[in-house]
């Protein structure tokens, strides 16, 4: 992964190195281009991955320089590429060594995967074993992102977020219609981005520089209109504690009046400490456009007017 002070300040360029290292797993070489700082959340996962970042800064010096980063970052590449051998190596041993054993579970056919089970007492292909160890070692891609029919919580309006469930999917305009859980008939369309699953994340999924949504504030219910609830906002966590097996997260907003964001409610504090429970995880777009690459289209219609959750006189 070439890194720049620019990539590592870009939220989409942060993005983009959360989904090839916590989503695709893929083993990352980070190398310096320029003198500069790591921002916090790329710095953090280099930490995580028990890497060193390679700078090439002043390569272009002299020649000799040059040829020496080179060979001593080729050295790296390939150390890395052995590693990467030796743990697909390791895999395909353990499915040799299972491949003759009785099947305890039926499956279904590749071409047919939603044909009846077939309980031919066959081993596992290698996709399914290499699928049931991704399953094993983390949470997928699919469900990392929110589909049809999951709970979650979605933007509303003004940068507040709340509880909702999805009805469907426009893919021209990657947008969710939603039903929200206090029944507010307005803001129902919001853009893929904005919508989280509402899954409480493993420990592992979080880190310093996470985008997340955090609960502060509930509000009261307004007649004929919603029933009241919980308030979410969109934060970045800055500082993970793990004691035993509680993990506790604190961070901040980010976004504040200067966004349009309404922070006059009641119980607005710029900071949050919570409980690894309470928090849910911002979609990452290139999540998303990943597992809805294919997907069909359904229709959704949008609210209108600025709902009574704004103009409540109790939110104040």
């Amino acid at each position: 992964a070439l890194l720049s002070p620019e990539y590592c300040d870009s939220d989409q360029c942060k993005m983009e190195y959360q989904f090839a290292y916590k989503s695709l797993k893929k083993p990352l070489l980070p190398v310096m281009i320029r003198p500069g700082e790591l921002d916090g959340t790329i710095e953090s996962y280099i930490r995580d991955d028990g890497r060193v970042p390679f700078h090439l800064e002043g390569f272009i010096s002299n020649e000799s320089d040059f040829k020496e980063k080179m060979s001593y970052l080729m050295d790296a590449v390939q150390k890395m590429v052995t590693a990467v051998n030796a743990e697909t190596e390791r895999q395909r041993l353990t499915f040799m060594s299972i491949n003759n054993a009785p099947r305890s579970t039926p499956r279904t056919t590749a071409a047919q995967p939603s044909a009846p089970p077939i309980d031919d007492g066959a081993p596992p292909s290698y996709e399914e074993f290499l699928a049931s160890v991704s399953q094993e070692n983390g949470v997928s891609i699919r469900q990392r992102v929110p589909g049809v029919g999951d709970h979650v919580i979605s933007h509303h309006f003004k940068h507040a977020y709340y509880a909702a469930t999805i009805v469907s999917f426009d893919r021209n305009s990657m947008s969710f219609e939603i039903r929200w859980d206090d029944g507010d008939p307005s803001g129902r369309v919001q853009p893929v981005s904005m919508v989280a699953l509402d899954r409480v994340p493993t420990r592992e999924e979080v880190s310093v520089g996470q985008r997340v949504f955090f609960p502060q504030g509930g509000y009261s219910g307004t007649e004929n209109n919603n029933t009241g609830g919980q308030r979410y906002h969109e934060g970045i966590i800055t500082k993970v504690k793990v004691t035993g097996s509680q993990v506790k997260c604190e961070g901040h907003h980010l976004k504040g009046s200067e966004d349009g964001k309404w922070v006059t409610y009641r119980d607005y504090k710029y900071t949050f400490m919570c409980d690894l429970d309470k928090l849910r995880l911002a979609s990452n777009p290139y999540n998303i456009m990943h597992a809805y690459a294919n997907m069909e289209s359904t229709s959704a219609t949008a609210g209108s007017n600025l709902p009574p959750r704004y103009n409540n006189p109790s939110y104040q």
